[in-house]
């Protein structure tokens, strides 16, 4: 089994309180989730305006898998209106006896 873990951080550079961030970083969420069945969390930067990092992960028991999806993930994430990434971070576990 292998556990993927990705990253992100965003840069909101029109938002001028915390709750417009949060409203769009609710969307973004919340179509990522849909889309990819992932567990998605703001994981710093939670108190500041305009950046946030995002963590997200997922498990396969296929590592081509999960890294294809996280090309999408990133992809997807570029292509919003919102702003842009600053930097990306991704890794993986390999979890049991047969990896």
């Amino acid at each position: 089994m292998f556990v993927g873990i990705c990253i992100l951080t965003y840069y909101f550079p029109e938002v001028e309180n915390l709750k417009a961030k949060r409203s769009r970083l609710n969307s973004i969420k919340d179509v990522l989730k849909r889309k990819y069945n992932i567990s998605i969390a703001e994981v710093d930067y939670e108190n500041l305006w305009q950046r946030t990092v995002l963590g997200i992960s997922m498990v396969s028991n296929d590592k081509k898998f999960i890294d294809k999806n996280f090309s999408k993930i990133i992809s997807d994430v570029e292509k919003l209106p919102y702003g842009y990434l600053n930097d990306i971070f991704i890794d993986f576990l390999s979890i049991g006896e047969k990896y």
